[in-house]
C-alpha cells in the first residue's frame, strides 16, 4: 500500500456527492482518487501500483454496485483488508447486516455532517495501520507455534495483547484473520473489562484525546494494578477453541455483537461485531460477558461468507 501520505479511493456514480466528499477531506492529509463506479473503483485498485489505504463507497451505483464491489474485494487477498466506509441513505438493521457480512464495518448515512466524515474517515485509517502492522508483525514470528496443542496465557496491557494475539493467530489456519478478531477481544478485556471504562465514557474521551492518558492512569490505579486478561488456547482434531477472559464484572455483551443503526456513525465499540464477522467461525460470550468462547474451523472458512454475500447480492440486483 501507499508509503506516503494515505491514498483514500471515493467511489460515486453523482459527480456532486464526490465533489462534496473532496471538499470535505481537502484540507486533511490525504491523497484523494475518485471512481465513478465500482467497475472503475476495481481497475482502479488491480492496476495503480501505489495502492490504496481507504475507500469510500456508495451503495448504490450502475455497473456494480457497493455489494458487489465488496464481494469482489474481500475475495482478493491482496485487497481484502483494505477497510471500506459505504456511504448509503438505506441504513435499516437489514441494510447494516448485509453491509457487515459483506465486511463493511464503517457507515456513512447520507446526507452527512463533514465532522462526522473527517471522524470516521480517520477511524478508518487507524484500523488500517492497525491490520498492517498485523500482517507485517504475524511473517515475523517462529512458525514452531504451530505445534501447540494447548496454552494458557495471562497479559495485563494493550502492548501485551498485541503481542499475544500476534503469538496465538500462528497456531490457527488464517492467522490475519484470528489476530485481528483476538486482538480486539484481549484488549476488550483490559479496557473494558478490568479497566472498567464504559461505552460512552470512551466515546467522551476519544473526542478529547485523552483515551490513551486514561488507560494508563487506571492500569496504574491499586484496584486495578493485579488484573489480568487470560487467554486458553485448545487444539482438537476438528477445531481450535481460544476462551478470553477477564477479570471486570462483566458488560451486555448483547448490544455489541451486532453493529447498531444507532452507532454505525461512532468511531470504535465495533471491535466485537467486527471479530465476529471476520475472524471467528463461532463467538459466544458466556455468563456475565467477563468470558468469551471463540472457534476457529479447520477448512475453507471464507467460501461460506462468499456465498452469504451472493445471496445478498442477489437480492439487491
Amino acid at each position: 500500500m501507499s508509503k506516503g501520505q494515505p491514498r483514500i479511493l471515493l467511489v460515486d456514480d453523482d459527480d456532486l456527492n464526490l465533489d462534496v466528499l473532496v471538499e470535505c477531506l481537502r484540507d486533511e492529509p490525504y491523497e484523494l482518487v475518485q471512481a465513478h463506479d465500482g467497475a472503475q473503483a476495481l481497475e482502479l485498485l488491480r492496476h495503480d501500483r501505489q495502492g490504496f489505504d481507504l475507500m469510500l463507497l456508495d451503495r448504490m451505483m450502475p455497473v456494480k454496485n457497493g455489494l458487489e464491489v465488496m464481494l469482489e474485494l474481500k475475495a482478493d487477498d491482496q485487497f481484502k483488508w483494505i477497510p471500506v466506509v459505504m456511504q448509503t441513505s438505506a441504513a435499516s438493521p437489514h441494510d447494516i447486516c448485509e453491509g457487515m457480512e459483506a465486511g463493511v464495518f464503517f457507515y456513512l448515512t447520507k446526507p452527512f455532517d463533514s465532522h462526522v466524515l473527517r471522524r470516521i474517515v480517520c477511524a478508518a485509517l487507524e484500523e488500517r495501520q492497525k491490520w498492517k502492522s498485523l500482517s507485517h508483525n504475524l511473517r515475523a514470528q517462529v512458525k514452531t507455534i504451530g505445534y501447540l496443542q494447548e496454552g494458557r496465557f495471562r497479559i495485563r496491557s494493550i502492548d501485551e495483547a498485541y503481542d499475544l494475539a500476534l503469538l496465538v493467530a500462528q497456531a490457527c489456519p488464517n492467522p490475519e484473520k484470528v489476530a485481528f478478531g483476538l486482538h480486539e477481544l484481549i484488549v476488550n478485556g483490559v479496557e473494558h473489562g478490568n479497566l472498567q471504562i464504559g461505552y460512552d465514557e470512551k466515546t467522551q474521551l476519544h473526542e478529547t484525546n485523552q483515551w490513551e492518558e486514561e488507560i494508563a492512569r487506571r492500569q496504574m490505579m491499586e484496584e486495578h494494578a493485579h488484573k489480568f486478561v487470560e487467554v486458553l488456547f485448545e487444539r482438537y482434531a476438528d477445531q481450535i477453541r481460544l476462551t478470553v477472559t477477564d477479570q471486570g464484572a462483566g458488560f451486555d455483551w448483547g448490544e455489541y455483537q451486532e453493529i447498531r443503526a444507532d452507532r454505525i456513525m461512532e468511531s470504535h465499540g465495533r471491535g466485537i461485531a467486527m471479530a465476529k464477522a471476520m475472524s471467528f467461525d463461532h463467538l459466544e460470550y458466556q455468563g456475565n460477558g467477563n468470558q468469551v468462547v471463540c472457534v476457529v474451523n479447520f477448512g475453507n472458512q471464507v467460501a461460506s461468507q462468499q456465498d452469504s454475500v451472493r445471496d445478498h447480492v442477489g437480492r439487491e440486483q
